[in-house]
């Protein structure tokens, strides 16, 4: 690693622990109750599209997280790619998980949008999002994929928080 980005990480996460630090000083109940707030529900069409938002889970397994996602999908490419953050509460605290997929398109119309992840969730899940171009929705499917495989389908709707 080049000694300028061994000092840049360094001075980041001594400025970051020393941020959490003051502010845990000055008032820890706060951090301790800190609620996530998701961002807006955002589809943007351009060039390509662009997906601000979180999913609630309507089907399956819910895991109790909040959740927040960019979609970033590229004509040019027939690719998505989904940068997801969650925080899991717990007894003991919170814990910050974040993923990115990567979609195939197989369908991208003036209607609509449908792209896949193969076995973007496990071994062998599918992750599937549809989304609505004209009516600016969007859901998420996960399911098994082709083969011998077993796992837990769902379904999810994106929404966000108002500004």
């Amino acid at each position: 690693m080049h000694p300028f980005l061994r000092y840049l990480s360094v001075a980041l996460a001594s400025a970051l622990l020393a941020t959490y630090a003051a502010l845990w000083l000055v008032g820890p109940a706060p951090l301790e109750r800190h609620t996530a707030t998701i961002p807006p529900l955002l589809i943007d069409q351009g060039e390509g599209l662009v997906i601000f938002g979180g999913w609630h889970t309507v089907e399956g397994y819910d895991q109790g997280v909040t959740n927040g996602v960019q979609i970033i999908c590229s004509r040019e490419r027939q690719t998505c790619l989904e940068a997801y953050a969650s925080v899991l509460y717990h007894d003991s605290g919170e814990d910050l998980e974040a993923q990115a997929y990567d979609y195939e398109v197989t369908t991208w119309d003036e209607q609509r949008l449908l792209a896949i992840d193969k076995d973007g969730m496990g071994e062998c899940l599918d992750r599937i999002l549809s989304v609505d171009l004209v009516g600016e929705g969007a859901t998420l499917e996960w399911r098994p994929g082709e083969g011998k495989c077993e796992g837990d389908t769902g379904k999810a709707v994106l929404v966000g928080d108002p500004l």
